[in-house]
This record gives C-alpha cells, structure tokens and sequence, in this order.
C-alpha cells in the first residue's frame, strides 16, 4: 500500500492546508432518514472510516438536525479519528448573508451539539 493511499482508498491534499483526505467521502443526508435506522447509519458510518474513508460531510438542516446526531453517535467510542469533516450551509442562510456569516452559522448548531466529541 502506497503512502497516498488509506486502505485502498486514494488520498488527495485539502487545499494549501496539507492534509490529506480520502479521494471518497460519506455524507450524511441520508443518514437520518426514518426509513433507514439509526443502527445502520452508525454501522455504515463505522465501516466507512474502518475501509479509510476520512471525509464526513453533513449539516445541522439535514433532518432537523437527526443526520449530525447520528453521525455524532457513530464517532464515539474510538471511532473519532483524525477525521476531516465538513459542515455543508443551507442555502436559506447563504441567500440572506455573506459566505462567512453563514458558514460560522452553520457551524454553531454543530459545535453545541450534545453528540460532539471535543
């Protein structure tokens, strides 16, 4: 297995950050659907990161806010591993405010939830 690769997932530099990411993320939209449960959502979420998927996105909006709950709970216990995260903004905060405004809005939901390891 090569350096630029996390299992057998290829790994590519954030920006001008140097951190490396998974080339495949996991979002989270779905992952707080009624239909599609909660233990499956943490088992999915787990085996992601166990196959090298380290790129989560998700937002507080997606299903009043269940998807970021699920993902907070699958993250626990070990599973919060150097991580890269992104939080996705509603477009209904993005068309009232500056891109920065509503990003740091965003984030707020996100950073006060009970489900977040800090």
């Amino acid at each position: 297995m090569s350096s630029d690769t996390v299992s057998e997932i290829p790994l590519r530099t954030l920006g001008r950050t140097g951190e490396r990411v998974s080339g495949i993320g996991l979002g989270g939209w779905h992952r707080g659907f009624e239909q599609f449960d909660e233990k499956m959502s943490i088992r999915t979420i787990r085996e992601a990161i166990d196959r090298g998927i380290n790129f989560l996105d998700n937002s507080w909006d997606y299903n009043d806010g269940e998807s970021e709950r699920r993902m907070g709970r699958a993250l626990r216990n070990g599973y919060l591993r150097p991580l890269h995260p992104a939080a996705s903004v509603p477009c209904t905060l993005s068309d009232s405010s500056t891109p920065t405004t509503a990003a740091r809005a965003a984030l707020r939901p996100s950073a006060r939830s009970p489900d977040a390891d800090r």
